[in-house]
């Protein structure tokens, strides 16, 4: 398999809000030979992304704040510097733990699922997080339509904490 060797600024990133939280593509399929996604999301307080699955591996990096990964019907708090993952196809979502805007980045193996976010997000120009947001039923109906196009399935909110 050839070794692809690519850099990529972070300027140079493509910024969408999403829900409520601000991802920035730092690296897409496209630019990795199909290998993986890098997303590095601004996460704001009370932020959720609810129980999800699709065909790719993840892992999460918290570069600050505190989220709160529930994997399987089990709850993993990570703090700056800390990682979880994820399989593919395994139930699975996050929340912001805290009252402060979280950074974490998370990458996806194979890449792909960046159509996804670019469908659902709204582009923005800067890294600064959006005016809250209360998913309306359109929104959401929108989402996972979207979803399904990228193999995303959803299951609704996260339970009540494990711990």
């Amino acid at each position: 398999m050839p070794q692809t060797t690519a850099s990529h600024a972070f300027s140079d990133a493509d910024h969408y809000h999403v829900l409520g939280a601000t991802l920035s593509i730092t690296a897409d399929g496209e630019t990795t030979d199909g290998e993986y996604l890098v997303l590095d999301m601004l996460v704001p307080p009370t932020f959720e992304n609810g129980l999800h699955t699709h065909e790719q591996s993840e892992v999460f990096h918290v570069i600050e704040g505190e989220i709160r990964l529930h994997v399987d019907g089990e709850d993993r708090i990570l703090g700056p510097g800390m990682s979880g993952s994820v399989s593919g196809n395994q139930l699975h979502g996050f929340a912001n733990a805290t009252d402060d805007v979280c950074r974490v980045v998370a990458v996806m193996t194979p890449g792909g699922a960046e159509g996804f976010f670019r469908e659902v997000g709204r582009p923005t120009e800067d890294r600064s997080l959006p005016e809250p947001v209360e998913p309306t039923e359109e929104l959401l109906q929108s989402v996972f339509a979207a979803g399904e196009t990228y193999g995303f399935e959803f299951f609704g909110p996260l339970p009540e904490r494990t711990e």
